[in-house]
C-alpha cells in the first residue's frame, strides 16, 4: 500500500478535498454501514459532505481510474450484521482517504493525521482475481498528492519530518494543539 500522510485543520482538509473534486475526483462517503449496497457520492464539497466527514472522517475517492462500480461487502456478524460497507480491496478501484482534523483526545486538543492511499492490488469483481493497481490509479494518486502538498508546508518535530497545513502549524506553534508522537509517520 502507498500512502501520503499530512496534518491539518478540518477546514484545511476540506479545502484539499475541494481541490481534488475540482480536478475530477468524486467523494464516496461511508458514514456508517448501509442497509443497501449504496454509498453517498459527492462531486464537490458542500454542507452535507462537510457534516458527513466531520462525523466520519474516513472516505474514498473515485475517478477516471475507477473501472467498476463501487463494490460492497455485506457484514455477517456483529451489531451491523446484514448491513453493507465499501469493499476497499475490490476494484473500482478507489483511493482511500482520511480527513486531517483537530479533535479532543484525552482532554486535550490534538491534530489527527489525514491520509491518501491506495492498495497494491485489487480483486477484479468479474473474475475474482487480484490485479495490480493500474497505472491510471497510480498516476491519479501522484497528482492528488502533489495537490495536497501544495496546501502544506514541511515541518519537523524531534527529527521526524512531515507535511502540515499552515493554519494547523500556527496552532501547533502557539501551543493550542498537540500532535501525539505516535501519530507522526516520517515523510518517505
Amino acid at each position: 500500500m502507498r500512502w501520503f500522510d499530512y496534518f491539518g485543520t478540518f477546514d484545511e482538509s476540506m479545502a484539499m478535498v475541494a481541490d481534488l473534486c475540482a480536478s475530477g475526483l468524486r467523494v464516496v462517503a461511508e458514514p456508517h454501514p448501509f442497509d443497501q449496497p449504496e454509498a453517498p457520492a459527492f462531486a464537490h464539497v458542500d454542507a452535507a459532505l462537510r457534516a458527513t466527514l466531520r462525523a466520519a472522517p474516513s472516505f474514498y475517492f473515485a475517478g477516471a481510474f475507477t473501472r467498476f462500480p463501487v463494490q460492497f461487502t455485506q457484514l455477517a456478524s456483529g451489531a451491523a450484521a446484514g448491513k453493507y460497507v465499501v469493499d476497499l480491496l475490490a476494484q473500482g478501484p478507489l483511493l482511500q482517504a482520511l480527513v486531517a482534523r483537530e479533535n479532543v483526545v484525552d482532554g486535550g486538543l490534538q491534530l489527527l493525521p489525514g491520509r491518501l492511499s491506495y492498495q497494491a492490488s485489487y480483486r477484479n469483481p468479474e473474475t475474482g482475481i487480484r490485479e495490480k493497481a493500474s497505472d491510471e490509479l497510480k498516476a491519479s494518486y501522484r497528482v492528488a498528492c502533489k495537490a495536497l502538498r501544495k496546501r502544506c508546508v514541511r515541518h519537523a518535530i524531534g527529527g521526524a519530518g512531515f507535511f502540515i497545513g499552515p493554519q494547523a502549524l500556527a496552532l501547533l506553534e502557539r501551543g493550542e494543539v498537540a500532535i501525539a508522537p505516535d501519530q507522526i509517520v516520517p515523510m518517505r
